[in-house]
């Protein structure tokens, strides 16, 4: 796989990096990512984006944010949060959190999902992240956010990446500082969306500042903002030499985004896909939407609770509906469906008639 990326016609990630990590667990040749997101990125999801990985590729899987506080007085799989399939390999936990003892309690925690690595966010805006001096709240203070850095990475068994924002203010050469503290501190690699936590999705994505901070260190860089297509992934590549692009909401609406990168470097369709091709216009988008709908149903609903579960089905439909021309009359059919079952009769009726996808949606709420 190494060798098929490496030459590609398409400019694709550098390895060496990765390969570096290889020792300590991280296997990665496909360096294409599902975002941690909060409510989003349960074992439902990541079934259905893995679904879509080219055949034998090797990436990584984030969980959403899990709170180093409530982590440790919990049974592991009871909430969506916490749920893991047996099958799942080269997953990420994040871990939301500043303080030694919970940190430790959670990583005993997480043995059980027998994790690849663990990720600290250091780039969530919400109110309470900052209130209690989490997510991107650290970045405000270097010497306490090396602090959380060398701390876990001393009692974590497994490396350590960071997620991480421009900062509480757009101001490059802070941000350089604070990733050359982060790599001197332990973390293994990081990830960079390049907007302050004020811009929330607001504004656009400063992609030269992840190729700045790919010059300035020496661990892997992965890239995310504004990647809504299998271009824009591949283009950020292009521009920054990022090793790896991480890809939050726009996977909701077309996991598939997975297998038309893979396609456009070469690599083979993923299982089950062999004799097909990626999904390349809007209708064969819309088409792959109902068919990443089914499976991701078939994997939430006998893993969660009823409530769970629809409370699941409707958020993918929410984000994922934002892209399809007419997808405000799905999300309304869906959300007021009684049940799972009516949801789905719900959605298949939606999709009897041709459904276009749109290549890019705004992202604001």
């Amino acid at each position: 796989m190494s060798r098929l990326l490496n030459n590609s016609a398409e400019v694709s990630p550098p390895l060496d990096r990765w390969n570096s990590l290889a020792a300590r667990g991280v296997q990665v040749d496909f360096p294409f990512f599902l975002a941690p997101m909060v409510g989003l990125s349960h074992v439902a999801l990541r079934a259905t984006a893995r679904s879509y990985t080219p055949r034998g590729a090797q990436n990584l899987l984030f969980t959403e944010m899990l709170s180093s506080r409530r982590l440790p007085t919990e049974r592991m799989g009871d909430r969506p949060e916490t749920a893991t399939e047996p099958t799942e390999i080269n997953l990420v936990p994040q871990l939301l959190g500043n303080e030694e003892r919970f940190i430790a309690a959670s990583m005993r925690k997480l043995e059980v999902m027998r994790p690849a690595a663990v990720d600290i966010n250091m780039g969530c805006p919400v109110s309470q992240a900052l209130k209690h001096n989490w997510g991107v709240a650290l970045m405000g203070d270097p010497t306490y956010a090396e602090e959380v850095v060398r701390t876990t990475v001393r009692l974590s068994r497994w490396p350590v990446s960071v997620k991480l924002r421009t900062g509480l203010n757009d101001d490059l050469e802070y941000l350089l500082d604070f990733c050359r503290m982060l790599e001197e501190a332990g973390a293994a690699w990081i990830t960079l969306h390049p907007r302050t936590a004020g811009q929330q999705r607001r504004g656009a994505a400063n992609w030269d500042y992840i190729g700045r901070a790919r010059e300035a260190l020496t661990i892997p860089v992965v890239g995310n903002g504004d990647v809504q297509t299998a271009q824009d992934a591949l283009s950020l590549v292009r521009r920054t030499g990022c090793d790896g692009v991480m890809i939050g909401r726009a996977a909701v609406a077309r996991p598939w985004v997975f297998w038309q990168i893979g396609e456009a470097l070469g690599l083979p369709a993923p299982l089950g896909r062999e004799d097909e091709q990626a999904p390349a216009d809007g209708y064969a988008e819309g088409r792959e939407f109902h068919r990443a709908f089914e499976r991701f149903v078939d994997v939430a609903e006998p893993r969660f609770l009823e409530r769970d579960a629809r409370k699941r089905v409707n958020f993918f439909l929410h984000w994922g509906a934002r892209w399809l021309d007419f997808g405000h009359e799905l999300w309304r059919r869906a959300s007021s469906a009684p049940d799972m079952t009516e949801t789905r009769s719900r959605v298949e009726a939606f999709f009897t008639k041709p459904q276009r996808m749109t290549a890019r949606t705004v992202l604001r709420g």
